[in-house]
């Protein structure tokens, strides 16, 4: 499902756009993925990990697109991608088809500009549309800034998963798995 095009305006008075990518986008979108997973170790992959084609990222922002249960919402700043964040049904099957899972990433640029509140609002919004009973996320238990601001949009801790990522220094941090009912 696309979302309805708009202008966002951040805290420190910045312009940006809120709209889905399109296939047009994939090569942008790409170097966004790549440049959040430098940025932190929030992510789920490390930059050398994103191995997706050009073509391969536009038949993924299609299909996303024509997905009546998904939604994918793009920041841009001009025509650079600053920011992302999508939602997707945790699986087809009748019992489960009723939650959504959300990701979000934001370059460190942007971050508390209230962006990621903005995106997450979005999808909120899509998720009751489209009939989801709860959306679930999982967040690396020391981004903070995170958690906080999934908790004030309604998110409730359900549970922790010990050695949710494993880094490349061969360290572990934990994953903090929350929930929102709708």
């Amino acid at each position: 499902m696309k979302f309805q095009e708009k202008e966002f305006i951040s805290k420190k008075g910045n312009r940006y756009l809120l709209r889905s990518p399109e296939e047009k986008d994939a090569e942008i979108m790409l170097e966004y993925l790549k440049e959040t997973a430098r940025e932190t170790e929030h992510g789920l992959s490390y930059p050398e990990e994103m191995d997706m084609t050009i073509e391969e990222e536009m038949e993924f922002l299609k299909h996303f697109a024509e997905d009546e249960k998904s939604m994918m919402i793009s920041v841009f700043d001009g025509g650079r991608l600053v920011g992302g964040a999508s939602l997707t049904c945790v699986g087809e099957k009748r019992k489960i088809r009723h939650r959504g899972t959300l990701g979000i990433a934001l370059l460190r640029e942007v971050w508390g500009q209230g962006i990621g509140r903005a995106l997450m609002r979005g999808l909120i919004d899509f998720a009751g549309k489209a009939g989801y009973v709860q959306i679930e996320l999982e967040v690396v238990a020391d981004n903070t800034p995170a958690i906080n601001l999934y908790e004030s949009l309604g998110f409730t801790t359900y549970g922790r998963r010990p050695k949710f990522f494993r880094l490349k220094d061969g360290s572990y941090v934990d994953g903090i798995l929350m929930v929102s009912e709708l």
